[in-house]
């Protein structure tokens, strides 16, 4: 058996570039990055390569993947990086379930970068989303590149801030002014002029996801959203402002941590939640919602409950079927991965038929071809914009209580998404939404002393139906009373549009009253 199916596939990457480029005569210069935008030249085998043209239509800003630049092979760096740990033997034994079209590559190469972005823009990507590991790390070293071929391909640049060594809140603030100073001013930088809640003023801001999210680094104990609270506040009023995007499914991470959104990364089972999280994320945050294709890294030691198979397209079509089907719109959706080799969650094209000589066949995209997730994508990205939204009306809920718990829920006729706690007493020991419901307590003490708690809340109603009938449940303890007032509202007003006391007690195992208003009267006037 072949010890080493490089020659072939190196073959192939000249095919392909050539083919793309028109014949093997064009060439394009690519100019070394300015010393002022660099922190280490990375080498490149040529001043002069020959690159796929730019064609077909501009990808989309919308849509994003998460890239990984740490690929890195003797012929280009003088060592291999990736490829080989823990103890592989590249290039033709790699630290993968997959083998790559393009070989086992460094992405200090520029023809590799080009030909990546190419298929990016074939997908219809218009944004990496770079894993960073620090000022001077090996990653920040491949960011000129990665900036110089975007700009000729028309992919953006934005950074996953991944938990280095050392990593702090204090030095999250430290890195994303660096990541302004060195390459802020680079045309292929991410900027947006999209605001949040915490940063709602418009302007070119960039984009930073911040990885691991609970842990600064991974030798340090876990941390609350409190912890980053600063930092965040710190980055939104630097001169380029900035949105940072937590790894995080919880909405305490927007409201305590001020996070601008959240992203999922990936979610391997589907069916623990998917992507219900969005509904419960406040209305002024982003919604990035992280589809996979499939998740494999068994010859690296994952458990074998990580493992997710392809089922030929299936299990990526489903991951964005759920991440579009939430009611919720995205600011931005995110493939993980591009090349993720490790984890086998990549959308590279990968080889059909690829052994490693050793007795390992490694896997494959088919039934599809080696390049079928870039046409899936290309797909998928279509109809994420040209999709609609549902009609959300905002409406306001004042719940009051002198019982130890309560809870209010949305039983028929509508649902409700997006909540933002406007205030809660101070006693209140917990005032949120949980699940499908709000939720509201106190200590039975306090309770038992007849004192009272309240929250207010603004949550946007959606999926009714003109002239329909909508139930509400008022749940509560046997202790006091629970008042609620609903509330529609237009711009900054809200008018009261229905009030319901329930002190009872009923046998039933949850002492619940169930009432009803027209959905009409809840709807703010055209």
């Amino acid at each position: 058996m072949n010890r080493h199916p490089v020659a072939p596939v190196t073959m192939l990457l000249v095919a392909v570039a050539c083919i793309l480029a028109s014949g093997c005569g064009s060439t394009v210069q690519v100019e070394p990055p300015t010393a002022s935008a660099t922190a280490v030249a990375s080498p490149s085998p040529s001043p002069t390569v020959a690159l796929p043209p730019v064609g077909g239509p501009d990808p989309s800003y919308r849509a994003a993947v998460f890239y990984y630049p740490w690929y890195r092979t003797p012929a280009t760096d003088g060592y291999w990086a990736h490829w080989e740990d823990p103890g592989f033997q590249p290039p033709a034994d790699i630290t993968s379930d997959y083998y790559p079209v393009l070989g086992a590559y460094s992405v200090a190469d520029p023809a590799i970068v080009a030909q990546h972005f190419a298929w990016l823009r074939e997908a219809g990507v218009g944004v990496i989303i770079s894993s960073w590991w620090g000022q001077g790390s090996r990653e920040d070293q491949a960011v000129p590149l990665l900036l110089d071929v975007g700009e000729r391909y028309g992919i953006k640049v934005a950074f996953h801030i991944e938990p280095y060594e050392g990593r702090t809140a204090e030095k999250l603030l430290a890195d994303i002014e660096y990541l302004y100073r060195r390459y802020g001013s680079h045309p292929a930088f991410y900027r947006t002029a999209a605001a949040s809640g915490f940063s709602p003023t418009g302007g070119s801001k960039g984009l930073f996801f911040v990885w691991a999210i609970r842990f600064p680094d991974f030798d340090e104990a876990a941390v609350g959203p409190e912890y980053w609270q600063e930092t965040v506040d710190a980055v939104h009023e630097l001169p380029d402002g900035g949105l940072l995007i937590a790894n995080a499914t919880e909405s305490d991470w927007v409201e305590d941590g001020h996070f601008d959104g959240l992203y999922n990364y990936a979610t391997l089972k589907l069916e623990d939640g998917g992507f219900s999280w969005a509904r419960g994320i406040p209305p002024d945050a982003w919604y990035v919602p992280s589809v996979i294709p499939g998740f494999s890294a068994r010859r690296i030691g994952y458990p074998e409950e990580d493992y997710v198979p392809r089922l030929g397209g299936d299990t990526y079509a489903e991951q964005w079927r759920q991440a579009l089907g939430t009611g919720v719109e995205p600011a931005l959706v995110t493939i993980t991965s591009f090349n993720e080799w490790h984890e086998g969650s990549q959308i590279e094209p990968a080889a059909e038929g690829a052994a490693n000589g050793l007795g390992y066949a490694y896997q494959d995209y088919l039934p599809l071809a080696p390049d079928g997730y870039l046409a899936l994508t290309r797909q998928w990205v279509g109809r994420y914009l040209s999709a609609t939204w549902p009609a959300t009306e905002r409406i306001r809920i004042r719940l009051t209580t002198t019982s130890d718990w309560t809870t209010f829920s949305l039983v028929d006729g509508a649902s409700w998404l997006r909540p933002n706690v406007l205030s809660a007493s101070e006693e209140a020991v917990e005032a949120r939404m949980d699940g499908d419901h709000f939720v509201l307590q106190q200590p039975i003490a306090h309770a038992e002393d007849g004192r009272s708690v309240q929250m207010t809340v603004d949550v946007l109603l959606a999926d009714w139906e003109a002239g329909g009938t909508l139930s509400f449940g008022i749940g509560r303890g046997h202790l006091g009373s629970t008042k609620v007032e609903l509330s529609k509202c237009s711009g900054s007003e809200c008018e009261v549009a229905g009030t319901f006391t329930w002190a009872g007690i009923r046998a039933e195992a949850r002492n619940e009253l169930t009432v009803k208003m027209s959905v009409d009267d809840l709807l703010a006037a055209p």
